[in-house]
């Protein structure tokens, strides 16, 4: 999930004032890095947690989706579109994690014979909130986007004392 805010240019400014800097500029991109991480990864742990994820989801779902599930904090500082995200996939299982976080479940009706040929059922909603994903996502932005915006502030500031 992007959640894109008033950080995005600031982000731009000072990824862009790190390569300028070159390999002066390594060790804060990592420090950067690592405080912006630092920053989401509750937030990435509380979606993959078991209680958190029971009431949106059937009985017995949530222990089965908390051990398959993957969610990391990515920050891309490459390109000319720098961004932080926080990504859910299933590790092992092709879950649909967007299918989930939107209140609906696929299923087999009547799995027998070989996986591949099973029919599917994907909207059952009986069981399921929508949410599990997003809901956290935006109750957890204004507190991470204060801490980023903190750490480029930090970084813009050792940046300029650096050069």
């Amino acid at each position: 999930m992007s959640i894109d805010g008033p950080g995005r240019e600031k982000l731009r400014l000072v990824a862009a004032r790190l390569k300028e800097a070159g390999d002066e500029g390594k060790g804060l991109k990592r420090e950067l890095q690592k405080n912006i991480t630092k920053a989401a990864e509750p937030l990435a742990r509380k979606i993959a947690d078991e209680e958190h994820l029971k009431p949106y989801l059937p009985d017995r779902y949530a222990k089965v989706l908390a051990k398959d599930l993957g969610v990391r904090v990515v920050n891309r500082f490459a390109g000319g579109n720098p961004a932080v995200q926080v990504r859910a996939q299933a590790r092992e299982h092709k879950r649909k994690v967007a299918r989930l976080d939107a209140g609906t479940i696929n299923h087999p009706i009547y799995a027998r014979g070989a996986r591949r040929e099973w029919t599917w059922s994907n909207y059952q909603t009986g069981g399921m909130r929508a949410g599990f994903f997003s809901d956290p996502c935006k109750q957890a932005t204004p507190p991470i986007r204060a801490k980023v915006l903190q750490a480029l502030t930090e970084t813009g500031r050792k940046i300029t004392a650096h050069g």
